[in-house]
């Protein structure tokens, strides 16, 4: 007998048991046995003034009989529509039979729509399948949605239908085959009222009227595509370019705004006809249009012919969105989504499970097309930032996933929805970075080519992309490819190289193991890979040649590099960090890389090392593999570093470990960070010039933030005077860590100013958020966060901005939150709300006093916020964790911080000790 506990959860257990069961049994493939070709759809819009949100529809879908078994049924998808005809004719045009709708079955969990026929159909028949039905549309930016906007100068709120059918959308517009391989052609024509016009895939063919005020706009057929391609915007647009062949389209007051996303689209469409050597206008559709929507749920949406973008991405608003930053952002969003045309459109993947054959070629070429188009970005080395370290920590996790999955695993919504990970984005653009490389760039555009073309419309597996790599690879690379691609698509995860210097430095060895953040989250740490081996030397400093010394296999344990004839000082292991992998160097290397990045010019080390070699320490050291100290020991050599690139790794390495201090070991970092950015701040400054570059701008944000947030390098003061007696409006990229560093100080009062008197929407955010970094904090609280002139989510954010921006005021707001926590209550109409304030706030408590002060609040006020109390309860928790994780693990670092500030900030004389935890002990995982 069990006890009451185990007896519900037994019931529990049974109950998931047949849920799970119920899951399994359900089939949401279609059977294959009849495939479509053809859509003539036709949808009605905007017709009736009583229910405006009604759409209609009429689809006729012409099917060919492919199975070898007997077919008596046809099974399609729907979702959220509803049927009011069904009817099926024959190739000659004759009813096979009337269709009774009482007689559809509809399955709802697999949104599957069958219609039973009482004879079977013909072997290899053509057949018409047809339906009327009635929709809604939507509010939610999936299947066809709403957007709206205010128009400028009238106030009129002017709105649009936009369609988003990815991923399974496209059967919340019409019936359809709803699956990615059951690839067809539609002819659609869209009635609309007058005032408006359509826009779709196709060229516009001609428009009839129907009846008062209403019209029909009819447009080609589409090339043979997937149904999440199809689209159409219903809108009161204006075209930049020619309709007939490239426009941007978007509302006519933004017509002044697009010129430069019309160039891109120009450049960057030009370039991919020269690159794959199959044009655009050759893959089938005559036409390419970009258009804008105030209400986007991507940055773009790749659509065959009609590219979606959300407003932000095509409109440059002069003073506002024509900076760096923003044109950069253009460029890539462009860049990938173009792309697309090829991979995706006329290639498209077989299975959902294989999504990244699609994403990992266009955040690929987002970076390389648009490096090569607009090299002033420097994006090929922003990649290394910005895409690998950034994907590595969510491939170094439990929750990961391989890029390719069994087709059996990725049935259901939620499971194709799984798919849409970052690691199908940026780990596939960082494999795809890989193999080009290690093939030769060459070898690799052949490669693609070739693949392009075999399978253009058609559906591809990744083994039809392999066999194009495997025929173009160098035949003098000794490596199993097979094993090579298996181990970094099917498998999850990479793997750390443990290098160690012998025999003075004339033999390095290197082994492998998979590194993980936890090797207790129950990940798999035996994971093996197949290693491409690039390195430079001091005596042999070339860092361009990318292609494998050799590889180190996966089932070979020591891979040794010999340098009898004259030993190295130093080694750098995977050049330009090209490959998909971290290093991890022992004590005497380590040092002589810190000797090497010291040295004139870094030794010829280039960004993307240096970055990587910062970036991999700061995680070696989350890890345990290595000590705080140590890490802020070697990063001593920073003080000579002007670089973006490395500068943005050290940030990034920076941020868990700076807001982990405690308020006593803030002034000895402050001193450290003086010291380290002694280079860059000599040649970047507070102020900006004409004369900037796109990194120096991107450079300048940073340093002025962290500089500023750590009062260090009397940063407040430089911007204060620069805003007082020398002031011009920043340019939009750097507007607001300027006005969050002058929010500090005097100019606080002005920045409320400029909020005040501000019409743009998103320049009013950026002041608010700016001003809330005040240093007076006291005062906005009182006049602007518990006054009713600003809504929830902006105290919210002036909360968050207040004490993020200050973290030597973390206390004192929090004793002047505590105090009157009803007060804050009432200000945010929630105790929720404030539970969810007061717990992040808290997540900056890194004292045993701090850890008091919340306990005592808790004690104090837990019955008022009833049960979101919970909340606090978890913020104790956290609290307490954090706190034994500073005292354990930054003990070393705060004596060394505090020694280095007694000698006057200059660099220790003891020499660089790494404690990487025992590197034997290490090896003896493997």
């Amino acid at each position: 007998m069990m006890n009451s506990w185990g007896t519900r959860f037994g019931l529990l257990l049974a109950l998931a048991l047949v849920l799970i069961g119920a899951c399994a049994a359900a089939d949401y493939r279609l059977g294959g046995s009849v495939v479509p070709s053809f859509y003539n759809l036709t949808i009605s819009v905007f017709s009736n003034a009583a229910e405006p949100t009604l759409f209609y529809g009429e689809v006729n879908i012409t099917l060919q009989v492919v199975g070898t078994s007997e077919v008596r049924q046809i099974t399609l998808h729907k979702d959220a529509i509803d049927i009011e005809e069904c009817w099926l004719y024959n190739e000659s045009g004759v009813q096979v039979q009337p269709i009774d709708i009482s007689q559809l079955i509809y399955e709802e969990a697999t949104q599957q729509l069958t219609v039973p026929l009482s004879q079977a159909l013909n072997f290899h028949g053509k057949y018409t399948l047809g339906f009327k039905y009635t929709g809604r549309i939507r509010t939610d930016m999936v299947g066809l949605f709403s957007a709206s906007y205010v128009e400028q100068g009238t106030g009129k709120t002017k709105w649009l239908g936009v369609t988003q059918m990815q991923r399974l959308n496209a059967r919340l517009v019409f019936p359809c085959f709803d699956e990615p391989a059951l690839k067809a052609q539609f002819q659609l024509q869209i009635v609309r009222p007058s005032g408006y016009e359509a826009i779709s895939n196709t060229k516009l063919l001609y428009t009839a009227q129907q009846g008062t005020d209403r019209y029909v706009d009819h447009f080609e057929s589409t090339p043979t595509m997937s149904t999440y391609l199809l689209a159409f915007i219903i809108a009161e647009y204006s075209a930049r370019g020619n309709v007939s062949d490239f426009a941007v389209l978007t509302r006519p007051e933004f017509y002044d705004h697009t010129e430069f996303s019309f160039q891109v689209g120009e450049r960057v469409l030009s370039a991919y006809d020269e690159l794959f050597q199959q044009s655009y206008a050759s893959l089938g559709n005559d036409i390419l249009q970009y258009a804008t929507s105030p209400r986007f749920p991507h940055n773009g949406m790749e659509n065959w012919g009609l590219i979606i973008y959300s407003d932000d991405v095509l409109v440059k608003v002069p003073g506002y969105t024509d900076d760096w930053s923003d044109k950069e952002f253009t460029i890539r969003i462009i860049a990938h989504e173009t792309s697309h045309m090829w991979f995706g459109d006329s290639v498209t993947f077989s299975w959902w499970s294989y999504f990244w054959l699609n994403e990992a070629f266009a955040r690929y070429y987002e970076y390389f097309m648009a490096h090569q188009l607009y090299p002033e970005y420097r994006l090929d080395e922003q990649f290394v930032v910005r895409q690998m370290q950034l994907i590595f920590a969510s491939d170094a996790v439990n929750s990961s996933q391989p890029m390719t999955s069994p087709e059996e695993s990725i049935q259901t919504p939620s499971q194709i929805g799984y798919k849409f990970s970052a690691i199908a984005y940026a780990k596939g653009a960082c494999i795809v970075r890989m193999w080009r490389n290690a093939m030769g760039a060459n070898n690799f555009d052949t490669a693609i080519r070739n693949y392009l073309k075999q399978h253009h419309l058609g559906n591809t597996r990744p083994k039809d992309l392999f066999a194009h790599l495997i025929d173009n690879w160098p035949t003098d690379q000794y490596v199993n490819l097979e094993q090579f691609f298996y181990d970094f698509t099917e498998q999850v995860g990479y793997p750390m190289l443990i290098v160690n210097a012998t025999r003075d430095n004339q033999m390095i060895h290197v082994q492998q193991m998979r590194f993980l953040l936890n090797r207790g989250d129950g990940s798999d740490p035996d994971l093996r890979y197949t290693v491409p081996i690039t390195y430079a030397t001091n005596l042999s400093p070339d860092f361009d040649n990318l292609t494998p010394r050799t590889y180190h296999h996966r089932v070979v344990n020591i891979l040794t590099i010999s340098f009898e004839e004259q030993p190295i000082e130093w080694i750098v292991l995977n050049l330009k960090q090209s490959n998909y992998y971290r290093v991890l160097y022992d004590k005497p290397l380590l040092n002589s890389l810190q000797v090497a990045l010291s040295s004139s010019s870094h030794s010829g080390v280039p960004v993307e090392n240096r970055a990587q070699i910062v970036d991999d320490l700061f995680n070696f050291v989350l890890v345990g593999y290595i000590d705080y100290a140590d890490v802020f020991e070697f990063m001593e050599y920073l003080s000579q570093e002007i670089d973006y690139v490395p500068w943005y790794a050290t940030y990034q390495g920076l941020q868990f470990v700076a807001k982990r201090l405690t308020p006593n070991q803030l002034p000895n970092f402050q001193q450290y960070l003086s010291d380290i950015t002694a280079a860059v701040f000599a040649r970047l400054g507070v102020t900006w010039s004409s004369d900037d570059s796109a990194l120096d701008v991107y450079n300048r944000n940073k340093l002025v933030d962290w500089l500023c947030r750590y009062q260090t390098r009397n940063c407040i003061q430089l911007v204060a005077d620069k805003f007082t007696n020398d002031f011009e409006k920043p340019s939009p990229d750097y507007r607001g860590t300027f006005y969050c560093a002058a929010a500090r100080s005097e100019p606080y009062e002005r920045v409320m100013e400029f909020y005040r008197e501000e019409t743009n929407a998103k320049e009013r955010e950026l002041l608010w958020a700016a001003a809330s970094c005040t240093r007076s904090y006291v005062a906005h609280y009182q006049n602007e966060i518990l006054t009713n002139g600003s809504t929830v989510s902006q105290k919210t954010i002036a909360l968050a901005q207040m004490y993020q921006q200050n973290p030597d005021l973390i206390t004192p707001i929090f004793n002047m939150l505590a105090e009157n926590i009803t007060q804050l209550a009432e200000a945010l109409d929630s105790w929720a709300t404030t539970a969810v304030v007061i717990s992040d706030l808290a997540d900056y408590f890194t004292s045993r006093e701090q850890l008091q002060l919340l306990q005592d609040f808790y004690d104090g006020n837990h019955l008022l916020f009833g049960q979101s109390a919970s909340e606090l309860s978890k913020a104790l928790e956290t609290v307490e964790q954090n706190v034994q994780w500073t005292e354990m693990r930054l003990d070393r670092l705060a004596n060394y911080l505090s020694k280095r500030k007694d000698n006057g900030g200059q660099r220790s004389a003891q020499v660089l000790v790494m404690l990487v935890l025992a590197l034997p002990m290490l090896l003896a995982w493997l």
